[in-house]
């Protein structure tokens, strides 16, 4: 017995070669002795500080490997928002999606190095993206402001990248599920911290009573500088989770799913941002509707009315959101209905004096004020929509180029649920169906939100999403191809 373990560690180590040994041996060596200097000289504890470096190694040599752990981080950076600046007191701070994605850029280009320039996954974007990007950069010749139109450009197309990484680097549907389970723990974590701020915050609460939800202030917004951007941070969770919750997967996830949509929809409200929850609300009732499942529905109404029962703060709290709500459509016009009222009539104005081309590239809130002062706007100059952004800025032939990429991601979307039905006799059919539906209603979602706001160019979230889509779309494409030449 004895000589048959000693046989089998010589082979062991005879199969290992000696540069592994030696480093091996001397990473040893090497934390021995910076032990040995902590303790005896007292200097700081430059033993750890050499086994964080070795993991930062290996996690660095894991994304060029294993790239999925990079979409993962980006996804979850654009979550975090401002919550964490790498460089706080640097002319830039760095948010950790800017770091997470220039690395993945770099990775990007030394796995292709690497792997001796193999093809690349095409997003099926490439025609619309040039010809948009194209008529983008030719406005920047005619708009007021040259330079912050090409800045703002430059990061709209950095951030189209995002297509490219997402269609590249995934593979499978689990890849997706672990980018999206990402979000929904993350979210979920920050739901309750923006539920415990606004609960444990009586003068917040009583603020929005007072001014029905108005102050951006006292509104959650959790490593944001805008509560509804924050809000829109939750439509793929909640998506994700809703779907979970009306598929036949497994009872324990399904249980974690509605738990967890629950939080993040609190989290949503307590944001006070109608458009977030006229997006949630539509998104909810598709999604309903194509799996008919209204169950859910009356159980939430049930848990809702069991918990303001029981909790004396979160009456005054729902009384609030039931007002900001139902002010949509009491035909009443506060502030910031007539605001976006006049944003519409400039955008109008602005598309019939230059209908073809546009005032250029951010250009409206320069133009705006040829229609009205800033008294008469209350100091808001930026569009709150980015249709009409698009026909004031880019005229006529930006709304086409604009209205087509926008069709084809839903043609996308939607043909996702129908190839993910195709396979459902797959172990994996529960999985990327519900994958297919959530990502379907969470662009749905976005494209509702960003009728009530203008800045959906710029949104990390919006662009990871339809990311998601091409990325599920292709490998749908290959399966089926597969099956149906398997079937013949």
């Amino acid at each position: 017995m004895r000589n048959n373990v000693a046989t089998s560690w010589l082979h062991y180590f005879s199969s290992t070669s000696a540069v592994d040994w030696l480093i091996a041996i001397g990473a040893t060596l090497l934390y021995l002795f910076l032990r040995w200097a902590t303790w005896f000289i007292g200097l700081p504890p430059l033993e750890w500080v050499f086994l964080a470096a070795i993991v930062a190694v290996y996690v660095a040599t894991r994304m060029v490997t294993a790239p999925l752990l990079l979409l993962i981080l980006i996804a979850a950076g654009s979550m975090a928002g401002n919550i964490v600046h790498v460089v706080e007191d640097g002319l830039i701070p760095f948010s950790l999606f800017q770091v997470f994605y220039l690395l993945a850029i770099l990775v990007f280009i030394v796995r292709w190095f690497i792997s001796g320039y193999e093809p690349l996954v095409k997003t099926g974007f490439e025609l619309e993206l040039a010809l948009f990007f194209s008529l983008v950069f030719l406005s920047i010749l005619w708009t007021p402001n040259a330079e912050r139109a090409f800045l703002h450009a430059i990061r709209v197309l950095a951030l189209s990248g995002l297509l490219f990484l997402f269609s590249n680097w995934i593979k499978n549907p689990r890849h997706i599920t672990y980018v999206i389970s990402s979000l929904v723990v993350l979210g979920s974590i920050l739901g309750l911290i923006a539920i415990y701020y606004t609960i444990n915050n009586p003068m917040a609460i009583i603020q929005d009573i007072l001014t029905d939800g108005t102050r951006l202030a006292t509104r959650a917004r959790v490593g944001q500088t805008d509560p509804n951007i924050f809000a829109s941070l939750f439509f793929l969770p909640l998506a994700f989770t809703a779907t979970l919750s009306f598929s036949r997967t497994h009872l324990l996830v399904r249980l974690i799913s509605i738990l967890c949509f629950f939080i993040l929809m609190a989290a949503v409200l307590v944001t006070f941002s109608r458009s977030a929850w006229v997006a949630i609300l539509i998104m909810m009732i598709v999604l309903a509707v194509l799996y008919r499942q209204y169950n859910l529905f009356v159980a939430g109404v049930i848990v809702i009315l069991v918990v303001l029962a029981l909790v004396p703060e979160l009456r005054h709290l729902f009384l609030n959101i039931v007002n900001r709500f139902l002010g949509l459509f009491t035909g009443s016009v506060d502030t910031s209905n007539y605001v976006r009222i006049l944003l519409i009539y400039a955008s109008l104005g602005m598309f019939f004096d230059s209908w073809l081309l546009g005032v250029g590239w951010r250009g409206f809130p320069d133009h705006i004020f040829r229609y009205y002062s800033y008294q008469e706007t209350h100091g808001v100059f930026e569009p709150h929509n980015v249709v009409y952004l698009v026909y004031a800025e880019l005229g006529l032939a930006g709304l086409i180029l604009f209205t087509f990429i926008v069709y084809k991601i839903f043609r996308l979307a939607w043909n996702n649920i129908r190839l993910s039905q195709s396979i459902s006799g797959l172990p994996s059919g529960i999985e990327v169906s519900a994958l297919a539906h959530a990502l379907f209603g969470a662009f749905l979602a976005y494209a509702i939100f960003y009728q009530f706001l203008g800045s959906g160019f710029l949104d990390n979230q919006l662009w990871i999403t339809t990311g998601l889509i091409i990325g599920l779309n292709t490998w749908l494409n290959r399966t089926v191809s597969r099956q149906s030449e398997k079937d013949k």
